[in-house]
C-alpha cells in the first residue's frame, strides 16, 4: 500500500482531511515522506535550531505545483502523534508561504482533540499559538541561510479551495 495514493484526501468539500504524519510535534528529526514509494525516511537529524511546535504531514492525493510536492499540513493537537499514521483532521485555515522563492501553502487542520474542540475557522485558534507557528516558520531554516516568507494566514473557505486545486493537480500530474 503507498498512503500518497491509496488513502483518500477526505471528504467531498474537504472540510475534514486524512494527513500522513511525517514529524511529531516536540521532534527535531526532520522526516520525509517519499510519495513514489509510500514510505518515510529520516531526511536529517537536529539540523534545525527548534523543536517542531507542531506536528507535521503530508495530505495524501495532493500536489503543489509550487514546490513541487504534496501539500504540506500543520496539525494542531495537544500531544505529539507517532510519524507515519494517517491523522483525519479538521480543516481551519491555511498560510500562504513562500519558501526560497517557491510557493509552500500550508493547510492548517486540527486532529479529533478536546482541547481543540471549538476550533472551526482561523478566527477560532488562539492568536498566540498561531504566533508560535509564524516563528517557527520564519526560524525553521535558519541554519541553512534560506529565505521564508509570510503572507499572511486564510479562512477555512479559502483552504478549501486550495485543496481541490491541489487535489485536481494531482489528478492531472498522476492520471488518477
Amino acid at each position: 500500500m503507498n498512503l500518497y495514493h491509496d488513502i483518500p484526501l477526505g471528504n467531498e468539500d474537504f472540510s475534514e482531511i486524512n494527513a500522513i504524519l511525517e514529524i511529531p510535534k516536540g521532534s527535531r528529526v526532520k522526516y520525509e515522506f517519499d510519495h513514489k514509494t509510500g514510505t518515510l525516511w529520516v531526511d536529517r537529524v537536529g539540523k534545525t535550531p527548534i523543536d517542531y511546535t507542531f506536528n507535521y504531514g503530508d495530505l495524501p492525493q495532493t500536489w503543489n505545483e509550487g514546490d513541487n510536492d504534496p501539500l504540506d499540513v500543520i496539525i494542531l493537537c495537544s500531544q505529539s502523534i507517532a510519524p507515519g499514521v494517517v491523522v483525519p483532521l479538521r480543516v481551519v485555515g491555511g498560510l500562504k508561504m513562500i519558501d526560497s522563492g517557491e510557493d509552500d501553502y500550508k493547510i492548517l487542520a486540527v486532529a479529533d482533540d478536546k482541547y481543540y474542540s471549538d476550533v472551526n475557522d482561523i478566527s477560532d485558534v488562539n492568536k498566540k499559538e498561531l504566533e508560535d507557528i509564524e516563528y517557527y516558520m520564519l526560524h525553521y531554516k535558519d541554519l541553512h541561510g534560506k529565505k521564508i516568507e509570510l503572507n499572511g494566514w486564510d479562512d477555512k473557505a479559502t483552504a478549501q479551495k486550495i485543496l481541490a486545486k491541489c487535489h485536481e493537480d494531482y489528478k492531472k500530474k498522476f492520471g488518477k
